[in-house]
């Protein structure tokens, strides 16, 4: 199982669905990091040419899936027609948050805000083209507010930056920035799913929070494969991880990472992922990007 990312974060989620399927099929399963490129397209490219056997997979998440095909016009993959969707796994809240310097206690004074402030309010993102950096953009295409994007390189610097107040928001998964906001570091304004979090029950969603148009996002992580494999070997790998995401010790573990379970069929994944790509793609050319 290909992990497009350095260790230390999605390979947790791949050593638990791995030790499933191990568990499953009664052979071991490797667990291998290939970062590189832009949000994880090396790895995820290297599986996309591996032969479509089953016994290749790749933990898959929004970045080079949904939002790196919607942003590279030259991406030497395509995520539709290269790779098959297997199942997902889990998904995580994105969070609107600011630093509480901010005069805003809710998205509407953080939009009235940032209208009576043009081009004074900084919001950060892990990087140019990432799902984070496309909420930014959405938010500005749907209040018509001007804010400037300061791309990190990475999470981390970019909520370290957040915390010492030099930028202003930042969108970003729950579980990366829940610590600041126990401490009072930041402050939570609405989470981007269609539902509210139970993470933060007293949270609202962006539509609650009165922003028109497509907001339902979230983080998310599901396998693949690659096309071509046969629909019994998916169909058999796709069982064992719903039948884990069922049980008690899974759904535990996710619960700690901050992640919900989410499992489903093949084309159920299918359809999330080319209802995202769709989605992300609009909001790229409606950015210019």
């Amino acid at each position: 199982m290909v992990v497009p990312f350095a260790p230390g974060g999605a390979d947790v989620i791949a050593r638990l669905v791995g030790d499933r399927l191990s568990a499953g099929l009664g052979q071991p399963v490797v667990i291998e990091n290939r970062p590189g490129g832009a949000g994880g397209t090396v790895g995820t490219k290297s599986v996309t040419t591996a032969e479509p056997d089953g016994y290749t997979l790749t933990l898959a998440s929004p970045g080079p899936i949904t939002v790196a095909p919607a942003v590279y016009k030259n991406l030497d993959y395509d995520p539709i027609k290269q790779l098959a969707p297997v199942a997902m796994i889990a998904s995580s809240p994105v969070v609107m948050v600011v630093h509480p310097a901010v005069p805003a206690k809710t998205v509407r004074e953080f939009v009235a805000y940032a209208k009576a402030n043009p081009g004074k309010i900084n919001f950060a993102s892990p990087g140019f083209g990432t799902s984070s950096h496309l909420f930014g953009e959405l938010l500005k295409q749907r209040t018509g507010i001007d804010i400037v994007h300061v791309p990190y390189r990475g999470a981390t610097p970019a909520i370290v930056d957040l915390v010492a107040g030099q930028v202003q928001m930042l969108f970003d998964n729950l579980r990366n920035v829940q610590s600041f906001i126990q401490a009072g570091k930041l402050r939570p304004l609405a989470v981007t799913s269609s539902v509210r979090s139970r993470e933060t029950p007293d949270l609202p969603t962006m539509a609650e929070a009165g922003i028109d148009g497509w907001f339902d996002g979230y983080y998310w992580n599901g396998v693949l494969t690659p096309a071509g494999t046969p629909a019994p070997i998916i169909d058999k790998l796709n069982v064992i991880i719903n039948d884990g995401l069922r049980g008690r010790e899974m759904p535990a573990a996710l619960a700690r990472l901050g992640m919900e379970p989410k499992g489903g069929s093949p084309q159920d994944f299918a359809a999330h992922i080319a209802a995202e790509l769709a989605r992300w793609t609009a909001v790229a050319r409606a950015a210019n990007f």
